[in-house]
């Protein structure tokens, strides 16, 4: 990203919002911009080995191949600022007794196979004693932490916005945590629904959607809403959006193509390799959990029921008696829709990819995204966002990012939905559109 894209932002911005390198004085700025986004950019990057380790903390709680014990469930959720109860108490440290005795044999379980590798890049090795005692404390400090981070989230939101300059804003709460990859279909029900009113409004037209941007696909590792490891890794959204491009008639014919933007190497191999055995002729198999004792709202129930229908075939899917009342959803994605994903590895806040006019996108996605980043960041991001996406093209996100002056891009509308009854489980996916130029 170049100072010139930079330089109204930083000039527009309340000076506390902006990184201290380029507050003050106008002089010397553009020389700091291209050193500063190159260090940013290795900062950025290294959030995700702490987001690896968030993900860890989640197949500890919910997995069920590496042990006989219950999953941690709501039931099990400790009172704010008790945490440590959940942390010492018999069901956790069972877990985490089976998790890191698990590792040290992980065999082909690709979950535990990744957990070794991030226990050993910390310096732990899970087939000595002291190395799982080791990881055992290490894994332990990583639920504190996180469930410190989630007390401090329920503590913020509940109190609502404060007034001032200092005041922690929800939708840049977390731009200090990890970057973690896992994902759900949760969010993809939100998108669902705003491409129906999208459409509804005649703000995207039938057969209109020819190239799409997903930022940060994820990959269903042990998401911490509904998370579970009986069935192999996979990513979720691309496949989601173009299922629903495809039902609600926006997709043009033979299309869309859809792009990638991840800055997870694992993330990004993930979907090469599914790319390769697509062009082999071999489908991408998804399964969709359903908790049944989970009170899921209709639009998710009915969402989840008709989920891939319009880009593969059914198939038999189940879950092991430990899941609990667990019913899955299974389908064969048809090679040509995997094969039509096109993986990135892109940093959106700090860079982004120069397209001819006819090249740009209709439709960008980012869901659970934005939020990890502050003002600043999320301001450079959109900038990078507006530069990619065709005049009149839109761009959903369920993070309210600011919109300012010098941007061909506004806020439109939204869509709420409830997924369940539950505290916390909803999104507001906010549309934003490009200027007709």
């Amino acid at each position: 990203m170049p100072y010139v894209d930079a330089k109204p932002i930083i000039e527009t911005l309340r000076q506390d919002l902006v990184p201290i390198e380029f507050r003050g004085s106008p002089a010397g700025r553009e020389a700091t911009w291209t050193a500063w986004v190159t260090q940013h950019d290795k900062e950025i990057r290294a959030r995700l080995e702490r987001g690896d380790e968030d993900s860890i903390v989640n197949l500890l709680l919910f997995g069920v191949t590496f042990t006989r014990l219950p999953r941690v469930t709501d039931k099990d959720a400790p009172l704010p600022g008790q945490s440590g109860q959940l942390v010492d108490s018999a069901l956790v440290q069972g877990r985490l007794t089976d998790l890191v005795t698990a590792l040290a044999s992980p065999g082909t379980n690709d979950r535990l196979l990744f957990a070794r590798t991030v226990a050993e890049r910390n310096g732990f090795d899970p087939a000595s004693a002291a190395g799982r005692e080791g990881l055992r404390r290490r894994i332990a400090d990583d639920l504190r932490r996180v469930l410190a981070e989630n007390d401090a989230y329920t503590q913020t939101k509940a109190a609502g916005p404060a007034p001032g300059p200092g005041a922690v804003q929800e939708s840049t709460f977390f731009h200090d945590r990890g970057l973690s990859s896992d994902t759900s279909i949760f969010p993809d029900v939100a998108i669902d629904q705003a491409l129906g009113a999208l459409k509804a409004n005649g703000i995207v037209r039938p057969d209109a959607i020819r190239r799409v941007a997903i930022i940060g696909p994820g990959l269903d590792f042990a998401d911490k809403r509904d998370g579970h490891d009986f069935y192999p890794q996979q990513t979720l959204q691309p496949f989601a959006v173009v299922d629903s491009l495809r039902r609600l008639g926006l997709a043009a014919a033979g299309m869309p193509a859809v792009v990638t933007f991840d800055l997870s190497g694992r993330v990004n191999q993930h979907l090469q390799a599914a790319r390769a055995r697509a062009r082999a002729g071999e489908p991408y198999l998804l399964n969709v959990p359903r908790d049944t004792t989970a009170r899921w709202n209709p639009e998710l129930v009915s969402y989840w029921e008709r989920f891939g229908d319009r880009i593969g075939d059914p198939a038999v899917g189940s879950a092991p008696a430990a899941a609990g009342a667990v019913t899955v959803r299974s389908v064969r994605v048809r090679p040509g829709e995997v094969a039509a994903i096109e993986p990135q590895d892109l940093n959106i806040v700090l860079q982004r990819i120069d397209l001819p006019a006819g090249d740009r996108f209709d439709l960008v996605v980012a869901t659970n995204v934005l939020v990890y980043y502050d003002v600043f960041e999320q301001c450079l991001a959109l900038a990078n966002i507006t530069r990619m996406l065709k005049p009149g093209g839109v761009f959903l996100s369920n993070t309210d990012v600011p919109t300012l002056p010098h941007l061909p891009i506004a806020r439109i509308g939204y869509t709420e939905l409830a997924y369940t009854d539950q505290a916390n489980a909803a999104d507001r996916l906010v549309w934003l559109q490009r200027s007709h130029e």
